[in-house]
């Protein structure tokens, strides 16, 4: 019986692979903050993150289910499209996260230093990796 790696075409295990990447990403630090004398990060689970965390669980089932299940749930969509939501969904959690934040600090008496951290550029570079991969697999027939 072949495993589930043996199965997936050369493209699929890059694709996989960013996958991995971008859920390791998510633990990574997304957000610093420092407030007066207390500093700290917060990881990809949050606000905007949880859409990248959702679309590495979409991109994973994708990846290690049969087109059998979407051809019977999901008929009028294909496998290659489902490929491309999710990897859409994973890129754009990282993109919103990166282009509108985790939330306001704004205080006007106490200073606020925050911003993004390399755990959300990781997420969004590899994000737009694997959505420009599964464009490239879009023009190309899925067995």
């Amino acid at each position: 019986m072949k495993t589930i790696w043996d199965r997936l075409r050369s493209e699929d295990r890059v694709l996989s692979l960013c996958t991995i990447a971008v859920a390791i990403s998510l633990f990574l630090p997304w957000h610093t903050y420092a407030i007066l004398s207390i500093k700290g990060t917060t990881d990809g689970f949050h606000s905007w993150g949880l859409l990248t965390a959702f679309g590495v669980l979409l991109m994973a089932f994708v990846l290690t289910s049969e087109g059998r299940v979407f051809a019977r749930y999901t008929p009028k969509i294909s496998l290659a499209a489902w490929r491309v939501i999710g990897a859409l969904v994973m890129f754009a959690g990282a993109a919103l996260y990166l282009t509108i934040g985790p939330g306001s600090y704004h205080s006007s008496e106490v200073p606020v230093n925050y911003g993004p951290a390399f755990g959300a550029y990781a997420a969004f570079l590899i994000g737009l990796a694997a959505l420009l991969l599964t464009f490239r697999q879009g023009r190309k027939p899925i067995e």
